[in-house]
């Protein structure tokens, strides 16, 4: 029966075993490996092939029974294996970053080495001789940390295995009580020889002083070795260094091969490595003597002294075949736990004590200074620092999850009851009040300096957090202390219910269902314009009106104002507008520009046909042209900064400046003909300017009988809707009168909001002049 077969998973290989009474004698190896070096111990592992390493898990036990000798061989696969490492690398950082959200191995190395602890201390407990590998030639002092953790755990789950190990029937007291067969025998093993050695005895000698002096001083043996973990041979050795050059076989036989190929060379043919003969000095020899003398009279390593009674010898036992395997299937079931053992969580008890020290004075570098109540802004910035201050003091695998609760501290911190509403106003501002309910009224602390709708009357406003309160109720107010409200003035059309429960038009996504109002507003005949939809009585328009909007959808109130001033005569191009009149404006921009039309009259009969020569060398009149005459018009489009300062454009690039004198030379043709910014730098501030908006549209009509009209489309942003002030068409004004139409303070949709924007336009084709028909 020469199977390799895997504990705990034992049950197949009792039943296969031909006798089960065998007194068996068992031997663990167990260590590190280098890379391409998975197989421990060659000399005595060579049944474990390390082709299988692919199908191994993370760790293992393999065993072998050699039924001619009537031994067990134990050989140990873990993630010390560098070979296994390898192939496990990718499934540990996953497992890094899924389970403990991290890329330091180290969250995962303390998983490893209690892994490797159980399974130490379980071949203690199982086995008569351990076999410590070491891929070096030096004493790896790593094993210290492991023999004194396996020890407490030892000692802790002693009861627990002696009451496990009653259920076995035929099992001695004496190893139930003690929970192993005897105290077994570690032997070291170093793969490698130092270079220039010798005398290997005399190196092998002062390695084993080293040893037991290290492991009595740590107090892991002593004199009485049935209360040890493990035990060292006094008189027997315990350290064997391998001699054996490390060759790569395959390697040497390919170069063997090519230098035996070339011209005049002999090939000359070595004998397998299996059938070499063995040497006289081999790791084998060397195990054997321990295990002779397992087999005829046991392990007795108390180390006794002559001014001492003598010892009772130390319990030893060679279980039978059967009963070896129902035991170790019971320690494994009690050791063998995913549960990591803390006195090898080293890093781990440094990083937690580290952070746990630097977490207080981080939190308290966040809350320095504090006020009452902050922004999200201030949040940030003071737990960037408080972070940066934990980065650069605290270290280790727990890094991650202690600055993660550093950031629930602060956002806890911060959420209770320090919070500032900071809802946006309609100009980006921030509400600086404590966090609110939505239904209170919001305030960010900015004000600015407007106008009233007819532009004589300035006072300071409240930054606007709805689009009523922003182009309507502020004006409103306004003109109470203004009395604009008194003069003449043209009505937009506007929202008019017919019940008390009206409310706002649900509209949908889809550009087609747009125009279909969900109260059904009535279609009525109109003789000039077929038919007309009659606007809605019930539902308003939640937004501002735009050439996009549904029709017969009206809004609830009128962004726009147009008001007239009185007669013509209140402007003078000489003087232009009076700061009694209209305060702010800037120097010299304050002036309108004047605007020459030509007007064709059409219901005039056409002028008389002058005769084919000219008189004088003048060109004759055209045959049957049409009468005409020119007007002249001042206009103006006004600009308003946030700090009240006002003034004119010349052109669309270029603020309006009066020569010395008061003479404009400037002309409002490129204002007609062009498409006029709707922000535009103020020129208060030439270093850091603020931005101003266009508010108001003056026209001083003329006495002529022609009537002048506006038709304002502002389009804030590429691609948004075009706002208008009513969907019928040009607004006509009266004769010989001074008008300004006051245009909205913010620009707001059914759907959304247009901040301050660069490409933002008041689009061409604002002003007209037609005959009086």
């Amino acid at each position: 029966m020469n199977k390799i077969f895997t504990l705990p998973e034992l049950n197949s290989f009792l039943e296969n075993a031909q006798r089960k009474s065998d007194k068996v004698v068992v031997i663990s190896v167990i260590g590190k490996s280098a890379y391409n070096g998975s197989l421990k111990v060659k000399s005595i592992c060579r049944m474990f092939s390390s082709e299988t390493i692919d199908r191994i898990e993370e760790h293992e036990i393999q065993a072998y029974y050699d039924k001619d000798h009537q031994i067990v061989y134990l050989h140990v696969y873990t993630l010390l294996d560098t070979d296994i490492l390898m192939k496990h690398y990718d499934a540990l950082v996953k497992r890094c970053r899924e389970e403990n959200k991290s890329d330091d191995f180290l969250t995962v190395c303390n998983e490893i080495k209690s892994s490797f602890a159980r399974i130490l201390l379980m071949l203690f407990y199982i086995s008569h001789i351990v076999v410590l590998s070491h891929p070096s030639s030096t004493f790896d002092v790593n094993y210290i940390q492991y023999f004194k953790a396996i020890d407490q755990l030892r000692q802790k789950l002693s009861t627990q295995i002696s009451e496990s190990l009653k259920d076995v029937d035929g099992l001695n007291l004496e190893w139930i009580n003690n929970g192993r067969p005897c105290t077994p025998r570690l032997l070291f093993y170093f793969e490698r020889c130092p270079k220039g050695v010798e005398n290997i005895k005399k190196l092998e000698h002062d390695t084993e002083d080293r040893i037991y002096h290290i492991l009595r001083k740590i107090r892991i043996i002593s004199s009485t070795n049935t209360s040890s973990l493990f035990a060292i041979p006094p008189n027997e050795e315990f350290v064997y260094m391998c001699q054996d050059e490390q060759v790569d076989r395959l390697g040497h036989a390919v170069r063997s091969l090519i230098l035996g190929c070339q011209p005049g060379a002999t090939l000359q043919v070595e004998a397998p490595y299996c059938s070499q003969p063995e040497q006289e000095r081999s790791f084998k020899s060397f195990l054997q003597v321990h295990v002779q003398q397992a087999r005829n009279k046991g392990f007795d390593d108390n180390v006794t002294s002559s001014r001492h009674a003598q010892q009772l010898p130390a319990y030893f036992e060679l279980p039978s075949l059967e009963h070896w395997v129902e035991a170790s299937q019971r320690i494994y079931g009690v050791i063998m736990k995913r549960e990591t053992l803390t006195s090898l969580s080293t890093d781990t008890r440094f990083s937690e004590q580290r952070c746990l020290k630097v977490l207080p004075l981080a939190l308290a570098r966040y809350q320095d200074g504090l006020p009452s109540h902050y922004t999200r802004v201030l949040h940030e910035t003071r737990l960037t620092v408080a972070l940066a201050f934990f980065g650069a003091q605290a270290r280790g695998p727990l890094f991650h999850h202690y600055s993660a609760q550093l950031v629930a501290e602060c956002q806890t911190h911060w959420e209770s009851g320090r919070q500032l509403c900071e809802a946006a106003s309609l100009t980006g501002n921030p509400c600086t009040l404590p966090k609110h309910i939505v239904d209170q009224e919001h305030c960010s602390g900015v004000r600015y300096i407007s106008v009233c709708n007819c532009g004589r009357k300035q006072g300071s406003r409240e930054d606007p957090y709805s689009p009523k309160q922003a182009n309507y109720t502020f004006y409103q107010q306004q003109s109470k202390d203004c009395d604009c409200h008194a003069f003449v003035r043209i009505d937009f059309p506007i929202f008019e219910p017919s019940i008390k429960e009206y409310k706002a038009a649900t509209l949908t996504e889809n550009e087609e269902s747009l125009s279909i109002l969900s109260d059904r507003s009535e279609l009525t005949p109109d003789m000039d314009r077929g038919l007309v939809r009659q606007p809605s009585t019930t539902e308003y328009l939640p937004g501002m009106l735009t050439l996009s909007s549904p029709p017969g959808l009206l809004p609830h109130y009128s962004s726009w104002s147009l008001v007239c001033l009185g007669p013509s005569s209140l402007y003078s191009h000489n003087l232009g507008l009076s700061e009694s009149h209209h305060p702010g404006f800037l120097n010299s921009t304050n002036y309108l520009l004047p605007w020459d039309v030509t007007v064709y009259s059409k219901g005039r009969t056409p002028w008389p046909q002058l005769n084919k020569h000219s008189v004088r060398g003048r060109r004759p009149r055209p045959t049957n042209a049409m009468p005409q005459f020119t007007v002249k018009v001042f206009i103006g489009v006004e600009y308003e900064c946030p700090r009240g300062h006002r003034f004119m454009l010349a052109a669309p690039d270029r603020v309006l400046r009066a020569a010395p004198g008061s003479i404009v030379k400037d002309t409002g043709h490129k204002i007609t003909e062009s498409d006029m910014p709707l922000y535009y730098p103020c020129p208060c501030r030439p270093g850091k300017p603020l931005t101003a908006q266009l508010m108001r549209i003056h026209v001083v009509t003329p006495k002529a009988p022609v009537h002048c009209t506006l038709n304002p489309k502002v389009q804030p942003a590429a691609g948004a809707p075009i706002f208008v002030a009513t969907v019928e068409g040009p607004t006509p004004l009266t004769q010989s009168a001074y008008w300004i139409m006051r245009l909205p303070y913010v620009y707001v949709s059914d759907k959304d909001s247009y901040p301050e924007n660069i490409s933002a336009r008041l689009l061409a084709g604002v002003f007209g002049v037609s005959e009086v028909e």
